[in-house]
């Protein structure tokens, strides 16, 4: 049996919240980590959900070591426990954003869905079951690439078309009555009804019976598909489990409507007509699996999870998906337009050219696909493309942000059976894998201008230990648990790096800082490995395929204190950070209560103006809040003052000297880089994974999420910033707090354009 591993008289010893732990710190934690105590009618305290976090992950590896009947050190597990946790509370070290919300919760949370702990993941669409996987990963809160290749959708059995899909009215059952799997019942010979359970799998379950009657030979009479959601709870029940409240069936109703739309070829006029077998069955395409996939990902985001993250990888010779979101994202012109299609026309492609030319760009009407914002979409090139394809992939990226690309030969030298990446593109994974990332915060270590080396090893040690123990955690879905346990991939990810070497001193033993930094990595890069591999035969399991990665950071860097993410400069040395809020929040109406700066977003009530938007009574008319933290980075240099050379200069610094994924990284772009960012691709194309590309804002847009200050102004705003209360937040609750709300990582849909 399991012992406590953090004792009352351990934690005792520590305050609610470090001293050190500033407002944005604090806000950013309270919005996103902090779960909602019921018996106390109040949110979590730092110090407790670290606590909940901790006990989770070290137990783990107890918990193991009870399972494989060797002989458990109690006392040296308590004593990791103690060390992170204090690690933790510090500020210095987390865990995945995912295990600090799930870890150790009320409910059991994570004992029923381990695979909620994890932030990314990768499923190849080979099978239209695969896309049930997706449906319940991305229910479950964790990140989804997925890849459909022309060969893996000529693999797809085919699909029937000859049905036609009924949504019954809802008339919910008493509580009482809800069914929590999902059912069929025959009505009549040409009909069948699927009624869907309340339940995570229940939804998923109407999923895959409804693709099953499709695909089934034997089901070819059922003609129609009713769908009965009545024992769907409504909308604005409390999700028990997870947080937050039920959407209600709309959303369901319309992702079913919507893949009937698909099959049958209607949802975007512009494609080819499909290949028919036998009259009644269908081939798809690849881009039909895209539609689907965004479909599944715009129910979870209102229904009950509130955010997706998905990447779609296609062919490099696949222009239907290719151009899938041609006009969505950005504004377009004649100009503009005919611009690509010359680019399309000097790679021969006559058909492609035709598609593009009966587009009507100039009708803002013409092609609602609003589904297909869901998903960043990459091209996954097996080899190094052409000038011309990558001139044409850069033109497109300027101009409206997609498609990205990535590089799956460098990928698979870096792990032969590597298939995809998540949609942060930070982790390597072969189909059904996953992996949850730790972080250490370089700037946490700085003390009194020097670096103390030896705790950052230390934490370091501690990041690859806690990451190799959630591998330990038996997943839900057994193909995807044997790859898990096949694999073991870790995380261990760096931030605050930029803004930790700006702040120390470096030994006269390094001249040059970039020759610093390049050691630190090498040495930190080291330690995760021979740590992993150590703790691995401690531990009795295989050692992890790779361990070390950057990822984005953005919401760990905020909990830290507004620290540089990942290995991105900071914004400026003072600057502003603004975090957005639903006015409904009761986290909105304490800081309002406080007196913290806020504003209404812009556009509300028809205001665009500073003075005019922190009027309280155009606040009064916002959905959407704005909420300003100054910080003071110590940064020397900032993102102004890199250009995309240096920029890439970090990024193959990192691959190269600690990355064993890949390096997360935002690469700004000029309006003149545009064509440097391209040659350095092309000529670097051995060496890189993939980034996202922006392009790059001097912060001329109101109530930026960034702005830059003179320390004048930071400390004036510091001086007028009234320390946060949680019993105001008290007076406030409601008890329904979300599954990781405003979450800015894979966790929260929230991921760098790609």
């Amino acid at each position: 049996m399991t012992t406590k591993l953090l004792t009352d008289d351990f934690i005792d010893k520590y305050p609610d919240f470090p001293s050190h732990m500033n407002a944005l710190g604090t806000f950013v934690y309270y919005r996103t980590y902090s779960r909602f105590l019921p018996q106390k009618g109040r949110r979590e305290t730092w110090k407790e959900t670290v606590r909940r976090a901790t006990d989770y992950n070290v137990g783990l590896g107890v918990k193991h070591m009870e399972k494989i009947g060797y002989a458990v050190d109690y006392d040296a597990f308590r004593k990791e426990a103690e060390a992170l946790f204090d690690s933790m509370f510090n500020l210095r070290q987390f865990l995945s954003g995912r295990t600090l919300w799930v870890g150790g919760a009320d409910g059991g949370v994570a004992e029923k869905y381990p695979l909620a702990n994890f932030n990314c993941s990768f499923v190849n669409i080979r099978s239209w079951s695969d896309l049930g996987d997706l449906f319940y990963l991305l229910l479950v809160g964790t990140g989804v690439g997925f890849k459909c290749t022309k060969e893996f959708a000529a693999e797809l059995a085919p699909i029937r078309t000859n049905f036609t899909l009924y949504n019954e009215s809802y008339d919910p059952v008493a509580k009482h009555e809800r069914i929590e799997h999902t059912e069929t019942r025959e009505i009549s010979d040409t009909t069948l009804e699927i009624v869907v359970g309340d339940s995570k799998e229940g939804w998923v379950e109407a999923l895959r019976y409804f693709f099953a009657i499709l695909t089934d030979k034997g089901s070819d009479d059922y003609t129609q598909i009713i769908i009965n959601y009545d024992s769907v709870r409504p909308n604005g029940e409390r999700l028990n489990t997870f947080g937050g409240t039920a959407s209600g069936p709309e959303p369901l109703m319309e992702m079913f409507e919507g893949i009937e739309r698909v099959l049958k070829n209607e949802i975007d006029p512009n494609l080819d007509v499909l290949e028919t077998i036998d009259g009644i069955y269908s081939k798809v395409r690849p881009v039909h699996i895209l539609d689907i996939g965004n479909l599944i990902g715009n129910n979870v985001v209102v229904g009950g999870v509130r955010r997706t993250a998905e990447i779609f990888l296609m062919d490099a010779d696949d222009y239907e998906s290719i151009f899938a979101k041609y006009g969505i994202n950005g504004v377009w012109n004649e100009q503009q337009h005919r611009k690509i299609i010359e680019k399309v026309r000097a790679l021969g492609l006559r058909d492609i050219v035709r598609m593009l030319e009966s587009l009507p760009i100039n009708d803002p009407n013409a092609r609602p696909l609003h589904h297909r914002r869901m998903s960043n979409n990459s091209i996954a090139f097996t080899e190094k493309p052409s000038e011309a394809m990558l001139d044409l992939v850069f033109e497109m990226m300027q101009m409206e942000g997609e498609p990205g690309f990535v590089n799956l030969e460098e990928a698979r030298r870096r792990r032969p059976n590597a298939e995809g990446l998540n949609p942060c593109v930070e982790i390597i994974l072969d189909s059904y894998g996953v992996c949850n990332l730790t972080t250490v915060n370089m700037a946490g270590f700085v003390e009194d201008g020097n670096l103390n080396v030896e705790k950052l090893k230390e934490a370091q040690r501690l990041s690859a230990r806690a990451g190799l123990r959630m591998t330990l955690a038996e997943l839900e879905l057994p193909h995807w648990n044997a790859i898990q346990q096949r694999d073991r991939l870790l995380g261990t990810s760096l931030t605050g790096v930029k803004d930790a070497l700006a702040m120390v001193n470096i030994p006269d033993v390094w001249q040059a800082p970039l020759d610093y930094e390049k050691a630190l990595l090498q040495t930190l890069k080291i330690i995760a490995r021979k740590e992993a591999d150590n703790y691995a035969k401690e531990l009795r399991v295989s050692s992890p395929l790779l361990v070390t990665t950057v990822k984005p950071e953005g919401t760990i860097s905020q909990v830290a204190g507004g620290v540089s993410s990942g290995l991105h400069w900071s914004h400026s040395p003072y600057y502003i950070r603004r975090i957005r809020i639903n006015a409904a929040d009761p986290l909105a109406k304490a800081v309002q209560s406080i007196g913290w700066p806020v504003f209404a977003e812009v556009g509300t009530a028809g205001h665009n103006d500073e003075a005019e938007l922190a009027k309280p009574e155009i606040i009064a008319q916002a959905r959407t809040l704005v909420i300003e933290f100054p910080i003071a980075s110590g940064a020397t240099k900032t993102k102004d003052d890199v250009y995309v050379p240096e920029q890439f200069d970090t990024y193959f610094r990192f691959q190269r000297h600690y990355t064993e994924h890949n390096s997360s990284n935002t690469i700004h772009v000029r309006p003149d880089e545009w064509g440097k960012a391209q040659d350095i691709v092309y000529d670097g194309w051995d060496d890189f994974v993939g980034v996202s590309f922006l392009a790059y804002d001097g912060g001329t847009y109101r109530l930026a999420p960034y702005e830059a200050i003179t320390k004048e102004r930071y400390e004036e705003m510091v001086a007028k910033l009234a320390e946060f209360d949680p019993s105001i937040l008290q007076r406030f609750e409601t008890g329904e707090d979300g599954d990781l709300d405003g979450m800015g990582g894979c966790e929260g849909g929230v991921c760098p354009i790609r």
